[in-house]
């Protein structure tokens, strides 16, 4: 892996999402470029680094952005250790593994700050929120998880698969 393009990519990811998605006139909409990029490190490298440079991402966020400290956090650090237990365990090309992962882990993450919503006093009406806000986001989340499966697949890991692909030969 590439560690200057790494920690490159989670600085463009989250310069992208938490400031430049967040302008875009969508009536709302957003969908979670941090998650989807922390699901496909999961995928790729394991649950343990993805659940770290998840909490990362999302205790900076936290700072910056939101008024609960450590909710987000919280969430992008089990997407991460979540999307982990797929690694090594699918075929590589498979793109529906990564995206269907990150759904699910949106949709925890959308209740998980609709319950935080409901312990401060909010009450949103659920079957319209669900309709209206999370399933749209779920669908531009899982569509953006494909793009960055690809990218992350390509510019940060395809130098490591050939590495192993050569060992594996020179054991032949």
């Amino acid at each position: 892996m590439r560690k200057w393009l790494l920690a490159v990519s989670i600085i463009v990811v989250f310069y992208l999402d938490n400031v430049l998605v967040t302008s875009l006139p969508l009536r709302g909409l957003r969908p979670d470029l941090t998650l989807a990029f922390v699901v496909s490190l999961g995928v790729l490298t394991g649950s343990v680094p993805a659940a770290a440079i998840g909490f990362g991402m999302g205790l900076a966020a936290d700072i910056f952005f939101n008024k609960i400290v450590g909710l987000t956090a919280l969430t992008y650090m089990l997407s991460g250790a979540a999307a982990g237990l797929f690694y090594r365990k699918y075929y590589a090309d498979n793109l529906i593994i990564p995206a269907a992962a990150c759904v699910v882990c949106s949709f925890i993450k959308e209740h998980v700050f609709m319950f935080a919503a409901l312990l401060k006093g909010s009450r949103p009406p659920y079957f319209k929120t669900l309709i209206s806000f999370i399933v749209p986001c779920l669908v531009l989340t899982g569509a953006f998880c494909i793009l960055m499966h690809l990218y992350c697949k390509h510019a940060l890991f395809k130098p490591l698969w050939r590495k192993e692909a050569i060992k594996l030969e020179e054991q032949v």
